[in-house]
């Protein structure tokens, strides 16, 4: 059968010449059986009326929505062996991304969706293997580092924290201490603060205090990747207090 999984699924951005790409994912699709899904089908349906970003607006938001789940029933119903791994948002376009077992089942129900669609030129694309998937679907690490940010900031507010208000923010290094230590000035020239330095546990926490603005803490959290790397360490994230 086809599935559309509910979770645990992941949205991220990013940036192309042509203008920024929204991404929708299957968090567990790289722990599928590939060889039972070998092929890539994408649904690309225009946007009518996209926004200057490329995406949708208006009441088209929700009928694209609706149209995503009267496909994913029409599949469910005809029994198709596929799954629904991704979703992107660009140019104009939305593209659902399937990977099937076989297309012979597939384009039947595909089809008869696409006719039920007024309006809509919708065209499907055909690829082999996954590397689409990987490609343009499956985040980078800096995109995994945005990923993890947002989950903390989003855990913290749901938690009853006033997004807008400074936290102290803890962030994790660990590695040599020798490194380590060689690190802690460097962060202290950024307005960090050591909060805890354990050098028997190969252990750093500098703290710093700013709001729960996603774009600045994935700004400190690329910085320190960067120093990481220079010198040997592993960047471990960050985490804080809930302050309402």
């Amino acid at each position: 059968m086809s599935i559309c999984p509910e979770a645990p699924w992941e949205s991220y951005s990013y940036q192309t010449e042509e203008g920024p790409v929204i991404v929708g994912f299957y968090t567990e699709a790289p722990r599928l059986d590939r060889a039972a899904h070998p092929y890539c089908a994408r649904v690309l349906i225009p946007i009518q009326a996209p926004t200057p970003q490329g995406g949708p607006a208006g009441d088209e938001v929700q009928a694209l929505w609706a149209m995503e789940d009267a496909l994913v029933a029409a599949l469910d119903a005809a029994r198709v062996p596929c799954i629904m791994i991704g979703r992107l948002t660009h140019g104009g376009i939305r593209e659902l991304i399937f990977q099937v077992a076989d297309y012979a089942p597939f384009r039947p129900p595909v089809g008869r969706w696409m006719q039920a669609q007024p309006g809509y030129e919708i065209d499907v694309s055909e690829h082999d293997g996954w590397d689409f998937f990987f490609e343009s679907v499956w985040p980078s690490e800096n995109s995994w580092l945005l990923i993890m940010d947002r989950r903390v900031v989003d855990e913290l507010v749901a938690s009853g924290s006033d997004a807008a208000k400074e936290h102290s923010l803890e962030f994790v290094f660990c590695g040599d201490p020798t490194a380590l230590a060689s690190l802690q000035p460097r962060l202290e020239s950024r307005g960090y603060r050591l909060h805890e330095f354990a050098p028997d546990q190969s252990r750093l926490v500098m703290a710093k205090s700013l709001p729960l603005d996603v774009s600045a803490i994935f700004g400190e959290s690329l910085a320190h990747k960067d120093e990481c790397a220079q010198l040997g360490l592993e960047y471990n994230g960050w985490g804080a207090t809930v302050v309402s």
